[in-house]
């Protein structure tokens, strides 16, 4: 028998309409559903760089698309937090489109033997002299002209570190509880960097209260998963 970890789930799910009231949530669903995308906020393009931005998240501002590694029996916590309309797909699905779990850095904790130092606070300041620092080497590279196979390795390493490390960065206070919302460890996030493609038959559970069962019947005739009710 096939032991089972049960604090994640073999899904991976979206939450919808945080700062909505209940009925826009709901419309917002079926216009995901419908278009078959699922949206990144909109900061003009990808990822944004910020070296002089105050926080250590805001350094590397990626358009992400999340998702909660969280398993259904699980999920009442989280959606106390943000919302109980959501879609899910099977983990597969989406680690083909290239989602991967964030890099949680517990800003309160402690770095170094010695020289200790807050967390947040030597991340920040390594993460602001890279880009100080690879800034000048490109401008040296080119000022003293070194092969374009330099330079194209240089921005090929700085591109990997932007996209697939700084960009999977998720700081978080570890002193605070469960139910606080600045708590961000409980969520077990999955991103993408980017919009996510989907079709209707690649979603493997819908979740809203009972009371828009019905509607959602009516509203999406094609959907043949699972419809789990949040309240």
């Amino acid at each position: 028998m096939e032991l089972i970890q049960r604090y994640v789930s073999k899904e991976l799910t979206h939450f919808v309409g945080r700062h909505k009231p209940e009925h826009e949530r709901f419309d917002l669903l079926i216009d995901i559903i419908r278009s078959g995308w699922l949206l990144h906020k909109d900061i003009g393009g990808n990822i944004k760089i910020n070296p002089n931005a105050h926080g250590l998240e805001n350094i590397v501002i990626p358009g992400i698309t999340c998702f909660a590694d969280i398993p259904i029996n699980d999920l009442s916590l989280h959606m106390e937090k943000y919302s109980n309309f959501g879609l899910a797909f099977k983990k597969d699905f989406l680690v083909e489109k290239g989602a991967n779990p964030v890099y949680y850095l517990a800003t309160n904790g402690i770095v170094g033997d010695s020289n200790k130092c807050a967390r947040e606070a030597y991340f920040k300041e390594n993460v602001k002299g890279y880009f100080t620092w690879v800034n000048e080497l490109k401008k040296m590279f080119k000022e003293q002209g070194f092969s374009p196979e330099h330079l194209e390795n240089l921005e090929r390493l700085d591109s990997f570190l932007i996209k697939h490390i700084f960009a999977y960065f998720k700081p978080f206070d570890a002193s605070k509880t469960d139910a606080d919302e600045d708590n961000y460890y409980l969520e077990r996030e999955w991103r993408i960097v980017g919009d996510v493609k989907f079709h209707i038959h690649d979603i493997t559970r819908i979740l809203i209260p009972e009371r828009y069962g019905k509607k959602l019947r009516e509203m999406l005739p094609n959907y043949y998963g699972q419809i789990s009710f949040t309240e």
